[in-house]
């Protein structure tokens, strides 16, 4: 299981959309893996919360940084990503 891509880049006021392709997925990350001062939390709902095929997530990102993120039910199987935001 992965996030596709898992790695890009993008600049500040650009709009991430991730696209659910299977079940029980969600899109999560720990503090410290997101620059201070964003907004983004993730998917809705807390960290059990899981989404099925068809269901899609997206956001405008308008603070520039790291970001690492992670599918909460299977991170253990290396279901990770990240990106940068530029300005």
């Amino acid at each position: 299981l992965s996030f596709d891509p898992t790695a890009f880049e993008i600049s500040v006021g650009d709009t991430v959309l991730w696209e659910w392709t299977g079940n029980g997925h969600n899109v999560k990350y720990d503090d410290g893996e997101v620059p201070s001062g964003t907004d983004w939390e993730g998917t809705e709902g807390g960290r059990t919360e899981t989404y099925g095929e068809g269901h899609v997530h997206f956001y405008t990102f308008e603070t520039a940084g790291e970001y690492t993120y992670y599918c909460v039910p299977h991170r253990s199987s290396g279901m990770t990503g990240r990106f940068t935001v530029t300005e």
